[in-house]
């Protein structure tokens, strides 16, 4: 049987927040914003381990919250890339993974994962190899250039895009390396990567409250749900 491991992608500095300090450290609820996505996939059951990828410089900042959080399911704090695909692949490259092991890439300022989904997103990516969350669009969306709209596609067919993405790891890492030697260094998604390299992946259902902590607002939208969540004792999982 395959393996499962999850890596938690922190690298970026969150400046758009406009806090001082990166966003994944802020607090919210009492612990740092990335301890709850920790906490979360540390209590997912059949978990082999962690990896938790961090700015060079705050790697100890990491450590110490993957020793308090992780429930000693951490296996490699790791820095980042100069970019989100670069950071991705540090992670996928941390631990000696099996081909087949299963790798769930998530964004660490998406605090509020229930674990339900990662299940999900990890049989999914089981069967089909690649699986990823996302919720339909509710808005109406426009494409546009120049300062002009150039269309309005159905909505019927689009989705906004969560984490985790969930693939073999055989699969992803290859997807990478045939991204690297394209010249590809700065992807924002790794199932672009993964479809670029000729894969489907399976749509898994995502939630409203898998927000992304961005802006200011949305770190302010995201206190006051975590307000709201009781967690169970020190350590305890906020999706408990």
């Amino acid at each position: 049987m395959s393996s499962i491991y999850a890596i938690i992608l922190a690298g970026g500095r969150g400046e758009r927040v406009g806090a001082g300090e990166p966003k994944q450290f802020l607090d919210l609820a009492g612990r740092p914003v990335i301890a709850w996505s920790v906490e979360t996939f540390a209590s997912v059951e059949g978990l082999a381990g962690m990896v938790l990828v961090g700015p060079k410089d705050m790697l100890a900042r990491m450590e110490s919250i993957a020793a308090r959080y992780g429930r000693n399911l951490v296996c490699a704090v790791t820095p980042g890339g100069p970019t989100r695909q670069g950071s991705s692949w540090n992670g996928l490259s941390a631990l000696p993974y099996e081909r087949d092991d299963i790798v769930l890439i998530h964004d660490a300022a998406r605090p509020f994962i229930a674990r339900e989904t990662i299940f999900e997103c990890v049989e999914e990516a089981r069967a089909h190899g690649a699986a990823a969350v996302y919720v339909r669009a509710t808005d109406t969306v426009a494409e546009g250039s120049d300062g002009f709209v150039r269309a309005i596609p159905s909505r019927e067919s689009l989705y906004y895009a969560q984490t985790p993405q969930c693939f073999r790891h055989w699969l992803i890492r290859e997807a990478h390396i045939r991204a690297r030697e394209s010249g590809i260094d700065s992807a924002t998604d790794d199932v672009r990567l993964a479809l670029d390299a000729g894969h489907r992946v399976r749509i898994v259902p995502g939630e409203s409250r898998n927000i992304k902590i961005t802006t200011a607002f949305d770190l302010a939208v995201a206190r006051s749900y975590a307000e709201g969540i009781e967690p169970e004792g020190e350590g305890g999982s906020p999706n408990a």
